[in-house]
């Protein structure tokens, strides 16, 4: 089973840089043991810290750190700064294309002129390009309904490129499935529990999009969201897709 998402977290009250504490467990060494057997690694997206507008090449060199100790198991994305648009691009055009990152990162409602701002435009350009995908998370129900237009503006623009979306807890089935039909590059990164409550996008899932749903631990641990994972309701084929198949062919992951 492969996490799709685990999100590096950060210790204590930020005031400072200096207080961003790097993530220093072994992360490979906790894999095993709950039934997870990779990861792709996001940076800290902390909307709350004064300093997440200007440590996107910092947050993406810690990624890049933290993959670099167990290259097998986990895969590792890029954060953007839109101010920053020259040097971004480099950093993440090395990164990927040396193999350390495979994708970029984004959270909805850190960039104040929106998703589908001209700035964001060469992110995604270089995503397209380089064949990776561009994983885009919403912290809130509210983000999520303020910047889900903002996405399909993105996705019809560029509809060679992989987009992955990390909806928050408990969005509305319907606004996922929609999407799911209009858009054929759009995937989102659900949780079990998500899909263990609702009927209507679990069949869904099964039945049409078993291509397009990924595996996240969210925060429920990796224990836990096996367990619930396994237990789940899908025919073999969907779970598989599901636990690790759809992560392995975006994510490239070895089959």
């Amino acid at each position: 089973m492969i996490d799709a998402f685990f999100c590096v977290p950060k210790k204590g009250n930020v005031k400072r840089l200096e207080d961003c504490v790097p993530y220093g467990e072994n992360l490979a060494s906790l894999l095993g043991a709950s039934g997870v057997s990779g990861a792709v690694v996001a940076p800290c997206a902390c909307s709350e810290c004064p300093h997440v507008w200007n440590c996107a090449e910092r947050r993406t060199q810690e990624v890049v750190d933290i993959v670099a100790r167990s290259p097998n198991e986990l895969r590792g994305l890029a954060c953007y700064d839109p101010l920053r648009i020259g040097d971004s691009l480099r950093w993440i055009d090395k990164a990927i294309t040396a193999g350390k990152l495979v994708g970029g990162y984004a959270q909805a409602g850190c960039s104040v002129s929106g998703l589908d701002a001209a700035r964001k435009y060469p992110l995604y350009g270089l995503c397209a390009k380089l064949r990776s995908p561009m994983v885009i998370e919403f912290a809130s129900t509210e983000r999520w309904v303020n910047h889900r237009p903002q996405v399909e503006v993105v996705a019809a623009d560029f509809p060679e490129l992989d987009l992955v979306l990390v909806p928050p807890p408990e969005t509305e089935a319907a606004s996922i499935m929609q999407i799911l039909k209009r858009f054929p590059r759009i995937s989102f990164l659900l949780c079990p529990r998500e899909l263990q409550s609702n009927f209507a996008l679990r069949e869904y899932v099964e039945h049409q999009g078993r291509d397009r749903v990924l595996f996240r631990s969210s925060a429920d641990g990796w224990t836990h969201s096996v367990e619930t994972a396994l237990a789940l309701p899908l025919n073999l084929e969907a779970k598989e897709a599901y636990f690790s198949g759809n992560a392995k062919r975006l994510f490239g992951f070895l089959q």
